[in-house]
């Protein structure tokens, strides 16, 4: 009796051994992929500095794979710096690929335009829209 209860048990570890130990590394792997690369790319699709060249208006799009949408974002970053998306804050998102035109009015007032204005400024679309950020006024047409 004593010498099955042993068999049962030696058999209950090597099953979970075997099951246990895959799942672990998978696990293991998972965090490791999550955590240490990034799984989104980012496009930068232009930059156009301000007339007093202090920031620039960062048109850019974000990709992280099949699971998501196209997106247009754009941003206000320093005009002397690398752009990067996760030190900066957007103030335009909107769903689909749009071919946004950027025109500086003066150092505290941009212009935002695209060609299908309808569609990339149409309420479907916007996730964020903001009118001013930072001292600039944001207009869009």
């Amino acid at each position: 009796m004593i010498k099955k209860l042993q068999i049962k048990r030696s058999m209950l570890v090597v099953v979970g051994a075997l099951l246990g130990v895959p799942i672990l590394i998978y696990t293991i792997f998972f965090i490791y992929i999550a955590f240490f690369f990034d799984m989104c790319r980012v496009d930068n699709l232009g930059e156009t500095p301000s007339p007093d060249g202090r920031v620039s208006v960062v048109i850019y799009s974000v990709d992280c794979g099949a699971t998501t949408g196209f997106n247009t974002r754009a941003t206000f970053a320093p005009a002397n710096r690398k752009f990067d998306p996760d030190g900066s804050k957007q103030f335009l998102y909107v769903r689909g690929q749009h071919d946004f035109h950027v025109r500086w009015i003066d150092a505290a007032t941009v212009e935002i335009t695209a060609a299908d204005a309808a569609a990339a400024f149409g309420e479907g679309n916007i996730v964020q829209r903001e009118n001013s950020m930072n001292g600039v006024v944001i207009s869009y047409r």
